[in-house]
């Protein structure tokens, strides 16, 4: 991962994460910290928003009010 000063914002090239040793949880690793970054910069309630990590191509089940 590199910042790039033009665009203002922090990149994770895609040659980075192809040749790491695992790509999923390089890629991973940037959203968790990105999110966690968004949260408390925003203040957001993270108790609302915070789920656990479903397995892949299973849709988790939402639940609705109540």
């Amino acid at each position: 991962m590199r910042f790039d000063a033009k665009l203002g914002e922090f990149l994770l090239p895609y040659e980075a994460v192809r040749a790491s040793a695992d790509p999923d949880a390089t890629l991973m690793g940037l959203l968790q910290t990105t999110y966690e970054a968004a949260v408390e910069t925003g203040g957001w309630n993270r108790a609302a928003l915070d789920c656990e990590f479903g397995v892949p191509r299973v849709p988790r089940k939402i639940h609705g009010p109540g």
